[in-house]
């Protein structure tokens, strides 16, 4: 599908999304009424939450909301320990993906003889999480948070989210100010869609409300560089940060919203012919959001292109498309990407909701790159799920994904996915 054709149809869906409505995509994140507090008859619950809620991780499956809270003497603090189990049948069919938890189409390999099927279960996405918010509701309101899982090597302990929040300012190992969260879709796979920018790094930066609707924030990043090199060049240690903004204007109380965003992406590398380091600029534009468009249908929306960004876009993490060696020797330019995402959501009652997504990415090289012909091109990702809630512990939810991938040689793969998740959350 041509690059333009499919910004034209994102711009489409963002424009017949904007309505004046709140957006509802999955009730286990956008449910009130959730954390109670503990030892305190004179805590105000809805404050509790609405502190916690306002400290948490903004992701739809980035659980972040104890179900019971902590409050000091006169309020003086809101300490929650929380913690989400989930238990994942999986079975995939098709061509080979490896991971049980990912379902990322740029990892696609060809299926063996014989093993076009595979069954898998999962819980290394499963968390625990310290939510931590001191002087609530004060001018000098400060919060914590922490959150791990088992996605590292071996099953390891892996730190997600940690970092701390005092009067705009963010600063810790978290999301991306390019990455929104808040108009991810909805998925049962952790790792969600293909042309999604998510990315957790070592970031710090300062948001502010300009007025009640109109907010914005400015950053900067650590990113790692991934670049594919060739004859007369090297790596070299990263020394100028990425400069990530947006400006956002939301209404209904928040919950809905639509955002532009911008990055900024010095890449360094080393000319071996000049003996010299270089640096090649890059950056990004992005336009998301999430509304209701009618009754308990909502919408989400994303689209993302620029040069340089591959590293921010999921399918292209860590695949050297940030920047690439060309046919002169010592030289390297930054890869043109492009994602776009959409998702449908429906909440059939406050207990039984669906989601459906869509996202695209597509890599374009500059002239004479000089890359494996069997290096990533362009992926789809589709995901389709209903999720039930069990109780105020407890849920459950099915997903079907599909995903597809073709290499600059032309050659395709494609896998299905059949899983099914139980969510157990305090």
């Amino acid at each position: 599908m041509k690059t333009h054709s499919l910004l034209a149809a994102a711009l489409l869906l963002a424009s017949a999304t904007t309505f004046n409505a709140s957006a509802q995509r999955d009730n286990r994140h956008m449910e009130s009424g959730v954390t109670t507090p503990l030892h305190n008859d004179k805590a105000n619950p809805d404050d509790v939450e609405k502190s916690l809620k306002g400290n948490a991780p903004k992701a739809p499956n980035d659980n972040g909301l104890p179900r019971f809270a902590l409050v000091g003497k006169n309020n003086e603090f809101y300490l929650g320990i929380g913690g989400q189990f989930l238990g994942e049948g999986v079975f995939t069919w098709g061509d080979a993906m490896p991971s049980a938890t990912l379902f990322t189409p740029s990892s696609l390999a060809p299926a063996t003889p014989g093993n076009g099927g595979n069954t898998q279960f999962a819980w290394q996405s499963s968390s625990i999480y310290l939510n931590f918010v001191a002087m609530p509701g004060t001018d000098n309101q400060i919060g914590v948070f922490f959150k791990g899982n088992f996605m590292g090597n071996n099953n390891a302990f892996n730190c997600f989210h940690f970092y701390a929040k005092y009067r705009g300012l963010t600063a810790g190992y978290t999301n991306s100010l390019f990455t929104d969260g808040a108009a991810e879709p909805m998925t049962i796979d952790f790792e969600g869609p293909n042309g999604y920018p998510f990315i957790t790094l070592f970031t710090a930066y300062w948001e502010q409300n300009f007025t009640k609707n109109i907010s914005g924030a400015i950053g900067i990043d650590t990113p790692s560089a991934s670049m594919t090199t060739g004859a007369g060049t090297a790596t070299v240690n990263q020394r100028i940060p990425a400069v990530p903004l947006y400006l956002q204007y939301a209404w209904n109380d928040g919950a809905a919203h639509v955002r532009l965003s911008g990055l900024i992406r010095p890449l360094q590398y080393r000319n071996l012919v000049e003996g010299a380091n270089k640096t090649e600029v890059g950056g990004g534009i992005q336009l998301s959001g999430m509304t209701k468009v009618a009754g308990n249908l909502s919408a989400n929306f994303n689209a993302a292109y620029g040069r340089g960004i591959g590293t921010y876009l999921q399918d292209d993490n860590g695949l050297g498309m940030d920047a690439v060696a060309t046919g002169e020797p010592g030289h390297m330019e930054t890869v043109k990407t492009f994602g776009v995402t959409g998702g449908l959501s429906y909440a059939f009652s406050p207990k039984v909701s669906t989601n459906l997504t869509y996202s695209h990415l597509v890599n374009s090289l500059p002239d004479k790159a000089v890359v494996s012909d069997s290096q990533y091109r362009y992926g789809d990702y589709v995901a389709a799920n209903v999720i039930y809630n069990i109780n105020k512990f407890v849920s459950a939810g099915i997903e079907y994904d599909y995903g597809h991938r073709k290499d600059f040689n032309g050659n395709g793969l494609h896998a299905n996915r059949l899983q099914c998740q139980l969510a157990v959350t305090f």
